[in-house]
């Protein structure tokens, strides 16, 4: 879900497709170094983790289950990171020849923003779990882009679910060697 999620932040920062005739545009957004910060909440705990709390000892439990509330009990995680974004990433389409584990459907696009759907994600399938999120995409000027994205993974009688929202901020033209 993670790896989603980042993929997602890449589309951020790239082109959009014509619903109409499924052609690409880019978004008018600037390349070089964007800042991004995520805060994403996770309710649910996936069946494998809850298999192996079983298996600890009582204090290796109390310790894994500090760190499974934080990330599963509905507590936000925020991260920031900074990303350089290449004239090539804002031209392409986002979700193909990637490696996102999901099929993506575009609802509704815009030179401002989109709307996807991904469906059959690998996320859970191992678990016997279907996986479906829904991104909301707006670049409010050349230089941020927000996003919301809304997943849920059910199945086996557990559902999991993740809401985030990401903030992008250009930051300048050029990116440190290095950069992701």
């Amino acid at each position: 879900m993670r790896k989603l999620l980042f993929v997602a932040v890449i589309g951020l920062l790239a082109s959009v497709v014509l619903a109409q005739t499924a052609r690409f545009q880019s978004m008018n957004v600037k390349t070089g170094l964007w800042q991004v910060t995520t805060t994403t909440t996770m309710t649910g705990v996936p069946p494998d983790l809850q298999a192996k709390l079983a298996q600890m000892t009582p204090e290796q439990r109390a310790q894994a289950e500090a760190i499974i509330k934080s990330r599963f009990g509905g507590t936000p995680n925020t991260r920031t990171y900074k990303k350089c974004v290449t004239k090539e990433d804002v031209e392409k389409d986002p979700f193909s020849g990637r490696n996102e584990k999901c099929n993506w459907t575009v609802l509704n696009s815009s030179s401002s923003g989109m709307e996807l759907r991904g469906a059959s994600c690998d996320a859970g399938k191992n678990q016997g779990m279907e996986t479906v999120v829904d991104l909301k995409i707006r670049a409010v000027d050349s230089e941020n882009v927000e996003a919301t994205v809304k997943g849920t993974a059910a199945g086996n009688g557990m559902t999991m679910t993740v809401n985030g929202t990401y903030t992008g901020k250009w930051l300048g033209s050029t990116c440190p060697v290095g950069a992701e």
